[in-house]
């Protein structure tokens, strides 16, 4: 349990959140109501999280040339990554990714859960160690992408949910489907009932998949229940403070490989002299 101090503020943040996205209710227009709550949550995060992570959304990109479906939330650096726009559309360095969320009203169709877990899949599937090149920043190791540290935390946010019998199905489907667990998602929130994350194999939960040996669905009914959204805030402050920097080669974002020179241009003699000067 967390400090009553700590836990007091929390508490009342949740309960500010809800507030909010029980308010952006009202607004009619999807595309806007969407907006809305992705802003709600953004900003909820930014009260919590450290200021060396920003809080945005668009695509991530790795420099094999992958690009993701769009996402809602991403969490990244830009002290060391820079972020390139398209009309303003950003796109992400994988190196720089720290968690991406899917943040939906609800999600009561089988569907819908599936997109959800195939957006996530789809930043997962990007090269974040670029063909096993890139290193962490003041070690000189290489990314392992088999390390949770090295990886991104990918998550999903909603108000609503299918029944708890459908929602373990939905995942166990997905499992099947996608036997590298290191595609998987990390935790689901519903941030007014239940929460998803891992057992392991000694009964701790846990949010690595490559841990896990089933599911644990929490009881919003039962006791020492803690807030999702609260549960979440903690897997990602807890990531944060040890999610090392990963640097990226330049040159195979920028620049790539030189194409066929059009004509070799030859220095004078006078010039090659000089430069030995």
């Amino acid at each position: 349990m967390p400090l009553p101090r700590i836990e007091s503020i929390l508490n009342s943040l949740n309960k500010e959140v809800l507030n909010k996205l029980e308010l952006s209710q009202l607004i009619q227009h999807p595309g806007e109501n969407g907006r809305a709550r992705e802003q709600i949550i953004a900003e909820y995060l930014r009260k919590i999280l450290p200021n060396n992570v920003k809080i945005d959304t668009g695509f991530i990109i790795d420099a094999r040339g992958g690009i993701s479906n769009q996402i809602d939330i991403v969490i990244y650096r830009d002290d060391y990554h820079p972020v390139f726009e398209i009309g303003k559309i950003k796109h992400f360095m994988i190196e720089s990714v720290i968690a991406v969320i899917e943040n939906k009203a609800s999600i009561l169709s089988t569907s819908l859960l599936e997109s959800a877990f195939e957006n996530i899949k789809s930043v997962k599937l990007l090269d974040r160690t670029n063909n096993g090149k890139n290193i962490i920043i003041n070690t000189g190791k290489k990314v392992n992408k088999n390390y949770f540290q090295h990886q991104f935390f990918g998550a999903i946010i909603t108000e609503k949910s299918l029944s708890s019998n459908t929602l373990k199905n939905s995942f166990i489907n997905f499992f099947e489907k996608t036997l590298d667990m290191n595609l998987w998602l990390n935790m689901y929130a519903d941030i007014r009932g239940s929460s998803v994350r891992y057992i392991t194999e000694k009964m701790s939960v846990s949010v690595i998949p490559s841990q896990a040996s089933a599911l644990y669905i929490s009881d919003p009914d039962g006791g020492n229940y803690t807030p999702p959204l609260l549960e979440i805030t903690y897997e990602l402050v807890n990531l944060i403070r040890v999610a090392p920097i990963i640097d990226y080669n330049p040159c195979d974002y920028f620049y790539g490989v030189a194409g066929q020179a059009k004509e070799l241009v030859q220095f004078p003699e006078r010039i090659l002299k000089r430069r030995n000067l």
